[in-house]
């Protein structure tokens, strides 16, 4: 008889954690990230030559307002349109459980230069930079194994 009551404190004592445990999973909080609603492209410096890409930090408040732009990682003369352009940019909010939260969201911008020697035509500046919000994309493009043709 006391195995039996043994046995049913510890089955009584797992359904009772089990319950704990997914009411807990149903409480974590719901995180939807911001979304970019307009961009502005960036220009192309004529005066540059570098070309690679800059990852910049950008610091969005309650209502999607950019409140700071940190530089991940710069290039001298390719930063500075980067950061102008991404200040013009719109976002959507983040929203932590249905109510608009503050956030992060990593922006990178490649850039490469025009074709060097005789132009034919007009090259548009905003065919020169590609922008990324999603990080998945920007890590793909940016992985070796895409570089090296892999």
């Amino acid at each position: 008889m006391r195995h039996v009551l043994i046995s049913v404190y510890l089955l009584g004592s797992l359904a009772a954690l089990s319950a704990a445990q997914e009411q807990k999973n149903l409480e974590r909080p719901r995180l939807d990230p911001p979304a970019v609603v307009s961009t502005v492209e960036a220009i192309y410096p004529l005066q540059s030559v570098a070309s690679g890409t800059v990852v910049l930090e950008v610091a969005l408040d309650d209502q999607g307002a950019i409140t700071d732009v940190r530089v991940v990682r710069g290039i001298p003369s390719l930063t500075e349109p980067a950061e102008r352009s991404v200040r013009q940019w719109k976002f959507k909010p983040a929203q932590l459980d249905g109510a608009p939260a503050r956030s992060r969201i990593v922006v990178a911008f490649s850039f490469v230069p025009p074709n060097v020697g005789p132009r034919i035509g007009r090259i548009e500046p905003s065919r020169l930079v590609r922008s990324f919000t999603n990080s998945e994309q920007f890590l793909r493009l940016a992985s070796p194994s895409r570089r090296n043709g892999g």
